[in-house]
């Protein structure tokens, strides 16, 4: 088995390889990143006659979804291109985007399925929202635009991706293991075999799912809904045009009772609770955890259903993709006591401070660190290995210093500890770790 994992900006993109040739991949990262540096190496699978025997999407946050949907609109402009070329239209000229593999299927539970009939509604809501509460000078206002932001723009990529996909563009089949419906933990967990290699849904749960739809119904049906939906696009619009005025200072108070209801993250983050999340085993034993943005608490609780994880017990896998790009709301050391890995890939550029540096710390202190803190397992005093998609020599600007920040506390680390720890920050397009 072999994991290439790609510098993917803010987001995660992984291609994971069966030892008989079949290609997951998993997640996209940003569409900029895709271009640069996923899409030549695909490009080259294509040439090589290989396809995608599965995309896998995580959820639909756009530093996950929108390198999968220009994966998708290159596809849709070579196929373009062939159909001129095969009805005779000799003049027609080649997309200037590389040719990728093409895609056999698709496991991906798309927003509108999570969300319903209302999805279009709260797409529709938070964008309009996300226009008003940018013109706020405050912090906290700025930060809920950002959010709603987000997901209006990832619904509308979702949105995007499942037109590409369907039956008038590419006839990519989705979820087909789950009859095109939603993929979520089962009783029994059937795996699903792909090549040699044995997918087992660990997350989410129907009853987060449910918790999802019914959450943001509940948000929607406290703005009015449709109506209300109305009136607030005329507000907007109105609004808009008089914050440029002397009428800015008679707004300021309503809007920011607005922005503080709108600021809740638990309001707008709840599509990473839903992360569609596997483990994944070879036939000849190595193990992978691919835990999309989940949380630490349901991660475990998806183990312990499909019966891979013991009660009060621990799990050793060969690879673990760290949850949320390290994001110190989605690890707790009760997880790194349990689950403990050869091999701890880290997904973020830098952005939003991810790899968060208390996480890292303590992923080093569930292997190296006191009682409190350290695995259970056996071999929990074996070797282990920190790999981390980017180098701050080959991050934006911005982002260079948390990395730096990240690079001195591993080295620091591995100073301490000798050979017991080993790292690796990508500088080029990808790295590949091999099993």
């Amino acid at each position: 088995m072999k994991l290439r994992v790609f510098q993917s900006d803010k987001g995660d993109c992984i291609l994971l390889q069966s030892k008989d040739g079949k290609n997951i991949l998993c997640d996209g990262g940003m569409k900029a990143s895709y271009s640069k540096h996923v899409a030549p190496a695909l490009g080259k699978m294509q040439e090589d006659g290989e396809v995608l025997d599965v995309v896998y999407v995580s959820h639909i946050d756009q530093d996950h979804i929108s390198g999968v949907l220009q994966l998708a609109d290159d596809l849709v402009e070579w196929k373009i291109f062939d159909f001129q070329v095969d009805n005779g239209n000799a003049t027609m000229p080649e997309p200037d985007v590389v040719r990728p593999p093409d895609i056999d299927r698709v496991w991906n539970n798309a927003f509108h399925d999570q969300i319903g009939k209302n999805s279009g509604e709260i797409a529709s809501l938070l964008a309009a929202r996300a226009r008003v509460l940018s013109t706020l000078p405050k912090d906290f206002a700025i930060e809920a635009a950002n959010e709603h932001a987000k997901i209006a723009q990832s619904e509308m990529e979702a949105v995007r991706l499942s037109r590409r996909l369907g039956d008038k563009q590419l006839r990519v089949r989705v979820n087909p293991e789950f009859d095109n419906r939603l993929m979520l933990v089962t009783d029994p967990s059937d795996p699903i075999s792909v090549g040699s290699l044995e997918f087992t849904v660990i997350g989410p749960f129907a009853e987060d799912l449910r918790n999802l739809r019914a959450a943001w119904n509940d948000w929607l049906r406290k703005a009015n809904t449709k109506s209300r939906l109305a009136k607030f696009r005329v507000e907007s619009d109105d609004e808009e045009e008089q914050l440029g005025s002397a009428e800015f200072d008679g707004l300021i108070g309503r809007m920011m009772l607005e922005a503080k209801t709108l600021g809740d993250r638990k309001e707008v983050t709840l599509p990473n609770l839903a992360s569609l999340m596997f483990h994944v085993r070879e036939t000849t034993g190595e193990t992978v955890l691919l835990t999309g943005d989940g949380h630490w608490a349901d991660i475990l609780a998806g183990l312990e259903s499909t019966g891979l994880l013991p009660p009060d017990g621990g799990l050793h896998v060969n690879v673990l993709k760290v949850q949320h790009h390290g994001s110190e709301n989605n690890w707790h050391h009760k997880f790194g006591k349990r689950v403990t890995a050869d091999h701890y890939v880290f997904c973020g550029n830098g952005k939003h401070e991810n790899p968060d540096l208390d996480v890292v710390q303590a992923v080093i202190d569930s292997r190296v660190g006191p009682n409190t803190t350290k695995g259970t397992n056996p071999g929990v005093n074996n070797p282990f290995k920190l790999w981390f998609n980017c180098a701050s020599n080959a991050a934006d600007a911005g982002n260079r210093a948390h990395l730096k920040k990240l690079e001195k506390l591993v080295q620091k680390a591995k100073d301490k500890h000798g050979s017991k720890i080993k790292s690796r920050f990508l500088k080029a397009s990808f790295f590949d770790l091999e099993l």
